[in-house]
């Protein structure tokens, strides 16, 4: 493979001086931040600052420091990526009036250009760093008693990527990066753009490199003119003339909903990101309960407080559950368990086992937690963590659901593409949702599943009016049936994003329940057909489908894996949908002295980046490492979106987020 650009060494550079800073301070990180930190060190973040020698380490939200005050110092670090500037006023000014620091540093992630922060007091400064560390002083003045005064350093460090391998990172602090689904552009998205587009400007500056910029997408050719006439950008690319570059491929998720709300069962990640709840205050990472490592504890209603996970420092590991068949996931771990076993407990058996299941594996674990063995367990805690999400995974109760959704979207696949235009197929989701009970399903998953139908179906596909009738119908019952349910019976768990927006509305009357219900339909209705339309102005990828006769089974393959075909095919097919932005006005004139020759080809650099603006799945993380592993002639290739999404979070950002309360 060609070009040697890591990942991990960008947030390292990003993170050492960070570390520096961190000594005998108490330190306060903001969530994306800690998200970040969490990736890079193998779900080691609190350890990485404590071992730096944090005094202590504080969540960066409001709601922490209503009665929190620091004893020991009189230092504090404050990492933070919020492009908000009334969180620095509220949070920060907050931080200083409950305690008596008499230095500060602030770690901005945002950069000075693009963070639009006012002060409160009278300024002439134009740099909104300058601003923010007058503020501080004044606060920091007004609060402490030491009569020299205090010392405030603000300094930027682009904080914004999380490594999930060498090939893959996610960036959680533009998690909202989706693109708009009726196309409108609003002043929060424009600001994040920049922030995007800051970041990425950093990020090149890092490795030293020049952009071609791409573009599949509407929205992602916005982003893609931003970062093209970024003046930053633009004299960094001067720069470097003639030096190697990398190839930059923005691509709007909403092209392509139809996979990431597939409910895919081959990838064990993706299952494990279907089934586990999210770990607290993070997007890309899942809490595992390891409770059942203490027998006291398993059954008790206090359980563990502190929940595992899957993130490590060990890239074999993760890749492990991105790559291999779920036979081949549960062999390994079957040997990892035989491995960290006390002798007096090994059975040869079970070391060579071929039938390995969640079952068997649960006994290992057991048995090792029968053991006693403390150190054993400490030395091999991510192994179990990773051992014990399987098992949960394999075991939960929404497995059920999860194959009958998976045996759905087969169905839903071959009627589409059998049938075409006289498809049933919404006849059939009608019906299912009236017996969505018996059948088991929720109604947060049915709406998953129509966003698939209706990515899925594009604009190649009409549906009979007759027929999304019924589907209203259906919707509307269903939505009157469950806000008078939640009214009743109001949920004592966590509540799902849906279950909030009906909960939200206070409704108690019939009527208006009725009423809310078929408008909400309506609006979701007017969701789906928008999400039909993404690709209508596609070429290449406008289809979704094939079938190449009818003894064949049709299938239909995701927009990131038929991009990489042709990109790495030999005969370097033109694919119309990829628009080239000119990097600028100069390469726009080497373009033309270069009339005639051969057109430049996005595999010509030695690096490609895939970004998908709104996220990208565990199943297209997959298909990057196969090619890396299979392929090395070819330029390094990095897929990278805003998170690592699951059906679910699709529906709550593309549908639920887009209904009005």
């Amino acid at each position: 493979m060609v070009g040697n650009y890591d990942l991990i060494q960008f947030a390292d550079a990003c993170w050492q001086d960070v570390f520096y800073k961190v000594k005998d301070a108490a330190v306060y990180i903001d969530h994306a931040a800690t998200e970040c930190l969490h990736w890079y060190k193998g779900d080691k973040a609190y350890l990485s600052l404590i071992n730096a020698g944090a005094h202590s380490v504080h969540e960066l939200a409001m709601y922490n420091f209503q009665y929190v005050r620091v004893q020991g110092t009189t230092k504090a670090v404050i990492i933070i990526t919020s492009i908000d500037p009334a969180f620095y006023q509220r949070t920060l000014n907050l931080i200083i009036q409950k305690n008596n620091f008499d230095q500060c540093t602030i770690v901005c992630a945002v950069h000075h250009s693009i963070l639009q922060y006012t002060s409160i007091f009278p300024d002439q400064n134009e740099n909104s760093y300058e601003k923010l560390k007058e503020n501080i002083l004044n606060w920091m003045t007004s609060e402490t008693n030491n009569s020299q005064k205090p010392i405030v350093e603000v300094i930027f460090r682009p904080i914004f990527i999380a490594p999930i391998t060498r090939n893959v990172f996610v960036a959680p602090p533009l998690e909202k990066l989706m693109p708009p689904i009726n196309g409108e552009i609003t002043d929060d998205y424009e600001i994040n753009v920049n922030y995007f587009v800051n970041s990425l400007h950093s990020f090149f500056t890092h490795f030293n490199v020049k952009e071609d910029i791409y573009t599949i997408g509407t929205f992602s050719e916005y982003v893609g003119d931003r970062l093209e006439n970024l003046s930053v950008a633009i004299e960094r690319r001067k720069r470097l003339i003639g030096q190697s570059g990398v190839t930059l491929i923005l691509m709007d998720r909403t092209l392509d909903l139809y996979t990431a709300t597939k409910n895919n069962t081959e990838c064990i990640l993706s299952r494990i990101l279907c089934t586990l709840p999210h770990l607290p205050n993070h997007n890309n990472d899942v809490a595992v309960n390891m409770s059942s490592l203490c027998p006291d504890l398993e059954d008790s209603p206090l359980s563990m407080t502190v929940p595992g996970c899957i993130a490590t420092d060990d890239i074999d590991k993760i890749k492990l559950l991105i790559t291999k068949k779920q036979k081949d996931v549960l062999l390994t771990l079957n040997k990892w368990l035989f491995e960290m076993s006390p002798s007096d407990i090994q059975s040869p058996k079970a070391r060579f086992s071929t039938r390995v299941t969640a079952h068997s594996l649960e006994k290992l674990v057991h048995k090792i937690r029968d053991s006693e063995s403390i150190d054993n367990m400490a030395k091999f805690s991510k192994q179990l963590q990773i051992i014990i999400a399987v098992i949960q995974t394999l075991k939960s109760d929404k497995t059920a659901q999860l194959d009958l959704l998976v045996s759905l979207e087969k169905l839903i696949l071959q009627n589409v593409a059998v049938c075409r235009d006289s498809t049933s197929v919404l006849s059939q989701i009608s019906n299912i949702i009236k017996m969505r009970h018996s059948r088991g399903i929720d109604m947060e998953n049915l709406f998953v599943l129509l966003i698939h139908i209706y990515s899925l179906a594009g604009t190649e596909i009409h549906f009979s009016p007759q027929q999304e009738d019924q589907l209203k119908c259906a919707l509307t019952d269903a939505i009157f049936e469950d806000i008078q349910e939640f009214n009743e019976n109001v949920p004592t768990h966590e509540v799902s994003v849906y279950q909030q927006t009906l909960l939200l509305l206070g409704i108690t009357d019939e009527t208006a329940a009725r009423d809310s219900a078929v408008r909400i339909t309506k609006e979701v209705m007017d969701v789906l057909h928008a999400v039909a339309k993404q690709r209508e102005n596609l070429k290449d990828y406008g289809s979704t489908i094939t079938k190449p006769s009818p003894q064949e089974m049709a299938q239909c393959f995701s927009i990131i894996e038929r991009l990489f075909n042709d990109l790495l095919h030999h005969t370097k097919p033109e694919i119309k949908d990829l628009q080239r932005k000119n990097s600028s006005l100069i390469s726009a004139g080497f373009s033309l002295l270069l009339k005639g020759r051969a057109n430049h080809h996005p595999t010509d650099n030695p690096w490609i980046i895939i970004y998908v603006l709104g996220g990208i799945t565990a199943e297209e993380a997959k298909i990057v490492e196969e090619i890396s592993l299979q392929r090395n002639d070819i330029p390094q290739i990095t897929l990278a979106g805003c998170r690592l999404l699951n059906p679910m979070d699709v529906a709550d950002t593309i549908l639920l987020s887009n209904v009005n309360i």
